[in-house]
């Protein structure tokens, strides 16, 4: 006959009858600890869960979710000011391929629009795309958040991430992956719109993390 288990929760109250592959679905969930006091009915004892040798791989696999890589631990963090220049870097190349796309809308826009085709009307349409803070800035955030989320999930860093030696990775110094690098990419939009405030904890805290940075889950560390 199966063993049955039963556990003394976190909140003193016992928890059981369980099978074994319940009792690890509960470790999965963080419900089991090493230090959880489990019961098995064929010995009918209390003892501490990492005790048991059935349950210490799910306890193992437990550990390694909740605690940092050992591939993290020698990673050095890039600190506030070599990040300010990537920063800076980035968001000039963006600036770049905007103006570039701006300056070539005219192939697009002539076919379609022929009251702008003569050359004083061209111009005066290019001029209303060139006003940055009014018309232009949304074309900005949108091929700044396309620029970073493909070097992001390609290279784990943009250009500007490249020239001073650093790299994003996920808490588990895994690549960033698409997902978590549009979460990144968008986190630092709404950092900036909040006045840069997010930015300045990169000079505070202890892995140098913006807020951009904990939204995702990500680190900016120096390649090796």
């Amino acid at each position: 006959m199966e063993a049955e288990y039963k556990i003394i929760g976190g909140d003193g109250a016992e928890y059981g009858p369980a099978t074994l592959d319940e009792l690890k679905l509960w470790i999965g969930d963080g419900r089991v600890s090493g230090n959880t006091q489990v019961w098995r009915s064929d010995i009918a004892l209390w003892s501490p869960a990492a005790r048991y040798a059935e349950l210490q791989q799910a306890l193992a696999r437990l550990q390694a979710s909740i605690s940092p890589s050992a591939s993290t631990l020698n990673l050095r963090s890039t600190g506030f000011w070599p990040r300010l220049a990537a920063w800076f870097l980035d968001h000039l190349a963006a600036y770049i391929m905007m103006v570039t796309v701006i300056r070539q809308w005219k192939h697009i826009v002539a076919p379609v629009f022929p009251e702008v085709q003569t050359p004083e009307a061209l111009q005066a349409f290019i001029h209303q795309f060139s006003d940055f803070a009014d018309q232009a800035f949304p074309y900005f955030i949108i091929i700044l958040v396309v620029y970073e989320v493909f070097f992001y999930t390609l290279f784990a860093a943009t250009p500007g991430k490249m020239l001073i030696g650093a790299k994003i990775i996920d808490m588990n110094g895994g690549p960033p992956g698409l997902t978590r690098s549009l979460l990144r990419s968008l986190a630092a939009r709404f950092v900036e719109i909040m006045l840069f405030v997010g930015y300045f904890w990169i000079i505070i805290h202890p892995e140098k993390r913006g807020l951009h940075d904990m939204i995702a889950g990500t680190r900016v560390v120096y390649r090796r």
